[in-house]
């Protein structure tokens, strides 16, 4: 498995810190990517989060895949 996750179905309002502070219980984060769109500079409603193992990825998509974190239902895989 990796330790990137891609993280699915955000709120537009979904920021890099909002991110941090909903994984961050499940392990060490090294990175965090949330894509803009180029026009509007708006978040495009995915994200991207590294870990730094692949076990905290994996406890990371056991515990947030389909909760809602300032949005319906987060999409972790």
């Amino acid at each position: 498995m990796n330790s990137k996750l891609y993280i699915g179905n955000l709120s537009f309002n979904t920021t890099e810190d909002a991110l941090r502070t909903a994984f961050g219980p499940y392990g060490d984060i090294t990175d965090v990517y949330v894509a803009m769109d180029r026009e509007t500079g708006r978040p495009r409603g995915f994200a991207f989060i590294t870990f730094s193992n692949a076990e905290e990825a994996a406890a990371a998509i056991a515990k947030m895949d389909g909760t809602a974190n300032e949005h319906p239902a987060a999409e972790a895989s």
